[in-house]
């Protein structure tokens, strides 16, 4: 008997409706309002400038309903349950035509976005492997060959719902596609843990409230 067995895969959690409607118009309603910046490599594309969600009850309604879902993705990456905590929030206006680079985020180990409107299909978020990470140099670029989760090289989000969370690890590379429909509203985030532990050392990320 032949088994196949998918080793270090890199976990990905769709968390449905972790917003209310309410909440959800709220946010959209501070996109539009906030002073936004421009984005260096879009013109159609905006941000707010980084929030600490303790200091805005708006924003800290969000970190209260992401915190269980960011502890329990915590667990898969470092294996126990670990006190978390997002360290920053922004909000993205993603204009018709706009389009967002591929990207990671530094200095931070779970990254998360929520989406405040349902996305046209051309702006699925679409996250993407590492190049240059030991694999094969050569590819098969066939006409019949079918991408599989050992041979592709990029993933695209399915449908979300304006309220759903998706988290992933902060390395991983992401981007969107250029929009071919209507402005496109979402809030990202990143989160950190803390502390993480190592051979009888412990690293404390300081000057960031815990929610307990």
């Amino acid at each position: 008997m032949s088994k196949v067995i998918g080793l270090f895969p890199t976990p990905l959690m769709h968390c449905e409706r972790l917003l209310d409607d309410e909440t959800v118009a709220q946010l959209r309603e501070r996109a539009r309002a906030d002073t936004l910046e421009r984005n260096s490599q879009s013109g159609q594309l905006s941000h707010t400038r980084l929030l600490d969600p303790s200091t805005d009850p708006l924003f800290a309604r969000v970190q209260t309903a992401a915190i269980p879902d960011i502890g329990r993705f915590g667990e898969l990456l470092f294996g126990e349950p670990l006190a978390w905590a997002i360290k920053e929030m922004w909000l993205n206006v993603l204009e018709p035509g706009g389009s967002q680079f591929i990207h990671s985020h530094a200095n931070s180990f779970v990254s998360g976005i929520v989406y405040l409107n349902r996305p046209h299909p051309s702006t699925h978020t679409v996250f993407m492997k590492s190049p240059g990470s030991g694999e094969f140099i050569f590819k098969n670029d066939a006409a019949g060959q079918r991408p599989g989760q050992f041979g592709a090289d990029r993933w695209v989000l399915p449908e979300v719902s304006p309220g759903d969370m998706v988290l992933y690890p902060s390395y991983l590379l992401h981007g969107v596609p250029p929009n071919q429909g209507a402005q496109r509203i979402t809030l990202a985030f990143n989160a950190i843990p803390e502390r993480l532990r190592s051979l009888g050392y412990d690293i404390y990320f300081a000057g960031t409230p815990w929610p307990r």
